[in-house]
């Protein structure tokens, strides 16, 4: 049996295992607010802890599979992200597993490319399958979990004029009503053109649509994404904007197969730096 590739974990201590990711002996990820761990130790098991204290170990509510495989024993120790999270024990010759939802189409393979795993500052960890429906340039990769990412949840307005900037992408709602993404020395990556047509708002709906109004609430231009309720505009570092759907596949606790994101970016305007992707949280 052929072993998937994997790319090697280097952002220990991070929050967000992203997707096809491998980690090793004693890397771990660390919740925004520095309480919790999810340690891969260097016995092979993984295990959560709040502080100093043990909260949850990989054994708990889906036993461990032993396998014979010679693939398996040959291979170091490891805890990976595939669609499915796994504990790959060489030393017990022994396999733990997440047990997901079934992906859209059945397509684990596809489904493996734009999930990832996060933990939360409430100690909870989730596997979230970030499906795009809509792309400002489909060449540019989707940064499914990618914690630089800036979060538009749904029913929020860009502020007119403002910058929100993500690694070395900036997108903006100008004062003359043209939505722009652009990136440095690169220029302009991608627009709307509604510039000098009386356009007043850009607004992420609830049903999934990004649309950009004139007065009146006359529509200018729209991502043509309507009856993806829930969808969120994701501003990515590498200079893609999209518009997702994050459905939970599995979690550690308290998972159901009907999860709302909650609203993550703030449209009062209150004080303080834009939330960034590692501050969104699921509830359940």
């Amino acid at each position: 049996m052929a072993i998937p590739a994997r790319i090697p974990f280097t952002q220990n201590g991070t929050s967000t295992l992203l997707p096809k990711h491998e980690m090793t002996w004693t890397q771990y990820l660390e919740s925004p607010n520095k309480r919790f761990k999810l340690i891969f130790q260097s016995d092979s098991n993984l295990a959560l802890y709040d502080g100093p204290t043990t909260v949850w170990v990989a054994q708990q509510g889906q036993p461990f599979i032993t396998y014979g495989n010679k693939v398996y024993e040959n291979t170091p120790s490891s805890f990976y992200l595939l669609y499915y999270a796994v504990l790959k024990d060489r030393e017990r010759v022994r396999t733990w597993s997440t047990f997901n939802s079934t992906p859209p189409g059945r397509n684990e393979t596809a489904a493996a490319e734009r999930t990832y795993l996060r933990l939360q500052d409430d100690g909870n960890f989730v596997i979230v399958d970030s499906v795009s429906v809509w792309s400002s340039n489909p060449a540019i990769p989707q940064a499914p979990g990618a914690e630089d990412s800036i979060i538009i949840s749904p029913g929020a307005a860009l502020e007119v004029g403002k910058k929100y900037i993500a690694g070395g992408t900036t997108c903006i709602f100008q004062t003359d009503g043209n939505l722009v993404i652009s990136n440095g020395p690169l220029g302009v990556l991608w627009a709307t053109w509604t510039q000098n047509k009386g356009a007043v708002k850009a607004v992420m709906q609830a049903d999934g649509n990004l649309v950009v109004y004139a007065a009146n609430d006359v529509p200018l231009w729209n991502s043509g994404t309507a009856g993806n309720p829930g969808a969120i505009l994701r501003i990515q570092a590498n200079g893609n904007l999209s518009i997702v759907k994050e459905n939970a596949v599995w979690a550690r606790f308290g998972y159901t197969p009907t999860i709302v994101p909650k609203n993550v970016f703030y449209p009062d305007n209150r004080p303080g730096p834009f939330p960034t992707f590692k501050d969104f949280i699921w509830t359940f």
